[in-house]
């Protein structure tokens, strides 16, 4: 099989984002001219809590996302990681999450199916159109769908 497109389509969320690193310095700077000036105890007590909660996130990486690349799909998200063969998607299913956003399902040979994670940053047509340059059968989920199909998209 023959793909138009070879370079890799790819999307993520993670916590390792300006704003984190902006928070930081922040409550870095807040600590610092707390405990300059003579204040260490409130330093601590008002800049502590939030500069330990940037930190987790910081270190934690809580990221998900997705990359479809010449051999197939890689999925990620906390608590898996999957690669899947273009040879073995039957379909997918794509909708919107309502948000202006899409919801995507990737449907399998084996008759089993798995949820695109991360894909709220794309339109359902954006989505639809790469998975078509790859040649898989996208399905669109209208609202007027049946309760079923839309229940198994949420």
């Amino acid at each position: 099989m023959q793909f138009v497109i070879s370079e890799t389509f790819e999307f993520h969320r993670q916590a390792r984002r300006p704003g984190n690193y902006f928070g930081l310095g922040v409550a870095m700077a807040m600590a610092y001219a707390g405990w300059s000036q003579g204040w260490a105890l409130m330093a601590i007590v008002l800049c502590g809590p939030f500069l330990a909660l940037i930190l987790v996130r910081l270190v934690l990486n809580a990221a998900e996302g997705f990359r479809l690349t010449a051999n197939g799909v890689e999925l990620y998200s906390e608590d898996r990681h999957r690669n899947i063969a273009w040879r073995d998607i039957a379909n997918v299913t794509i909708g919107g999450d309502g948000k202006g956003g899409a919801r995507c399902v990737i449907h399998l040979r084996d008759d089993s199916a798995d949820d695109l994670p991360a894909t709220g940053g794309f339109s359902p047509e954006r989505l639809g159109q790469e998975f078509r340059a790859r040649g898989v059968p996208v399905w669109r989920v209208r609202p007027q769908t049946d309760p079923a199909t839309q229940a198994y998209l949420q």
